[in-house]
């Protein structure tokens, strides 16, 4: 009878050991996708059962983002403007002082759709997993958490009608305690706007330029001076990268121009406006009322 206490008892923590093991485990190694705070999963680390303990807003001195087509010297904050089908190397570095690091990063358009493409630079540190219906949605993120806490990957960036582009990410600085509730798991976006500029800035097609009044109710006005007689399209997309209205797709004369348009049938919101004017073009933000 006692061998038989004393088989079970063993079996019993055996059992918890073995439970222990592999939620300590999972959070060292490639994070699940979906695992980004992003919408679509609207899970982090934590939801996903990884890590205990609570989500925290990103410190702006902890964590640096940054991007480039080479070396990664830029911030990748809301002012960045990519252009499209363009290869971007994206720098992601934690700046705090703990033992183990690890992160997970997704881009989506609009529709929390994948934006732009993911590629692995460096396979003995980072891991791209997907998810979704047909596995479209990308989540690069580190692979085996440890003490580095610097990753560097590829992102080459959708086409310009694709619009605004989310990245979300979430990261996370823990210790060797195996206790995954002393984990700290940070969670933040930020999202670009695209470039529609082509081979030349529109104003060396069009001088002074205007759009107003922005924010609009029902009519939106462009006024401009055009150098040359050339054809001029204007249109409206929609932030998921649809076709919301062509305004415009005529020659325009050389000289001073102005042409006013009916946008009363636009749903409340934002939209981006594309003028091209032969190989010259530039993107504005329209809020709708």
């Amino acid at each position: 009878m006692k061998k038989f206490y004393l088989l079970s008892v063993l079996f019993l923590v055996a059992c918890l050991l073995m439970l222990n093991t592999n939620r300590v485990s999972s959070k060292i190694s490639s994070p699940p996708a979906g695992s980004a705070g992003d919408p679509f999963t609207s899970k982090t680390c934590v939801q996903g059962g990884c890590h205990g303990g609570s989500v925290t807003t990103p410190n702006a001195n902890d964590l640096t983002l940054t991007i480039g087509t080479g070396t990664p010297t830029t911030p990748l904050n809301s002012s960045f403007v990519y252009s499209p089908n363009t290869d971007y190397n994206i720098a992601f570095l934690i700046n705090a002082f703990t033992t183990r690091y690890g992160f997970q990063i997704t881009a989506l358009d609009a529709s929390n759709e994948k934006a732009g493409t993911f590629a692995v630079t460096n396979a003995a540190t980072t891991k791209i997993n997907t998810s979704g219906p047909t596995g479209t949605r990308q989540y690069m993120g580190h692979l085996n958490a440890s003490s580095t806490k610097n990753w560097t990957f590829k992102w080459t960036s959708p086409a310009a009608s694709t619009g605004s582009v989310t990245f979300y990410y979430t990261y996370a600085t823990e210790d060797t305690d195996g206790d995954p509730d002393s984990d700290v798991i940070y969670a933040g976006s930020v999202s670009i706007e695209p470039s529609l500029v082509g081979i030349e800035d529109i104003s060396t097609k069009i001088e002074a330029l205007r759009v107003f009044p922005n924010p609009v109710i029902s009519d939106l006005t462009v006024t401009g001076n055009m150098l040359n007689t050339e054809n001029l399209e204007i249109s409206l997309y929609s932030l998921d990268g649809k076709v919301s209205q062509q305004l415009l797709n005529d020659k325009v004369s050389a000289g001073s121009f102005s042409r006013t348009f009916d946008v009363a049938n636009l749903t409340s919101g934002v939209y981006l406006m594309q003028l091209k004017s032969g190989n010259a073009a530039t993107t504005k933000k329209i809020f709708v009322d």
